[in-house]
């Protein structure tokens, strides 16, 4: 069962596309699983897989407490690896086809205020050293342009146009788009750029990434969400730390000053602007808060 999973994942990296983080999502599920069916089921194959057991494994994960939309996604990896085992002739049926997803609460994407994310860049002591600077680039650079982490790790230096101030970003399934990006970023990567040249030659390599790790290599995802978390720890309470909270800032921001969501939606690489209208509720939140803080009959029942 393994090796089935071992190709289907090299399918998903050279030929659609996948970035690492998704290849790791699907190898996580898809293992998890197939380690699951093989303890209950000794002699199961994917091809004798039935209905049944897909519930079976789906009910495990909700017994151990794994949030709905975990397993929803891990229903996902499914799908998507039986319709790779039925292109290729492995497998004659999808028993993962009509098992219906366990209903997901509807959540308010956490974002970062704009006054904390000010805080951030005006305050917060990033270093003058190469990682100082790259750093700051980074924060500035996925809070102004809502790109995911993945998007980000993977810009190269011919993605960067400053005389026209855009990024040329390969989305999800090798999708291209250009995303536009104002002043403050436009001064922090020409900034940013001697340095990072004049660091690269320290190493015996010619590394094309936009973003380098300390080593000299192209930064990982890893290094990537501890240097967000632990740069957000010093000025928001928001729960979640991720990279993915900024582009969520980014999108709650654009809403709030009055972008079109079919504008957000081309900047943040939506197949659909249902997707995108996840920011409306956070922005009907924000104006509950300042209607809470502001009316005068509020304040004085708080007074």
């Amino acid at each position: 069962m393994y090796a089935h999973i071992t190709r289907f994942l090299d399918y998903m990296s050279g030929q659609r596309g996948c970035s690492p983080l998704t290849r790791s999502t699907y190898e996580d599920s898809l293992t998890a699983c197939a380690d699951y069916l093989i303890a209950r089921h000794p002699t199961i194959a994917w091809e004798t897989v039935a209905t049944g057991h897909v519930r079976e494994w789906l009910a495990h994960l909700m017994r151990s407490n794994y949030a709905p939309n975990t397993v929803n996604r891990s229903l996902s990896a499914l799908r998507s690896f039986y319709r790779y085992l039925l292109r290729d002739g492995l497998v004659s049926s999808d028993p993962a086809h009509n098992v219906r997803n366990p209903k997901a609460p509807k959540r308010i994407p956490g974002f970062v205020r704009e006054g904390e994310m000010d805080r951030l860049f005006r305050y917060y002591r990033f270093g003058e050293d190469y990682v100082g600077r790259r750093d700051r680039t980074l924060l500035l650079l996925l809070y102004h342009t809502g790109l995911r982490a993945a998007e980000v790790l993977g810009l190269n230096l011919g993605d960067v146009d400053l005389s026209t101030a855009q990024l040329r970003v390969t989305g999800k399934g090798n999708k291209q788009r250009v995303v536009p990006f104002g002043a403050e970023l436009t001064n922090a990567l020409r900034d940013y750029l001697p340095v990072r040249r004049e660091f690269l030659q320290r190493f015996p390599t010619d590394e094309n990434a936009l973003f380098l790790s300390s080593r000299g290599h192209r930064l990982g995802y890893s290094t990537l969400r501890t240097m967000v978390r632990t740069a957000l720890s010093a000025v928001t309470t928001q729960q979640k730390k991720s990279p993915h909270v900024l582009r969520h800032s980014f999108a709650t921001a654009m809403l709030n000053h009055g972008a079109q969501l079919e504008a957000i939606r081309r900047l943040l690489g939506h197949e659909s602007v249902v997707t995108t209208s996840i920011y409306t509720h956070t922005t009907v939140a924000e104006l509950r808060q300042q209607y809470a803080a502001a009316h005068p009959h509020d304040r004085a029942e708080k007074g």
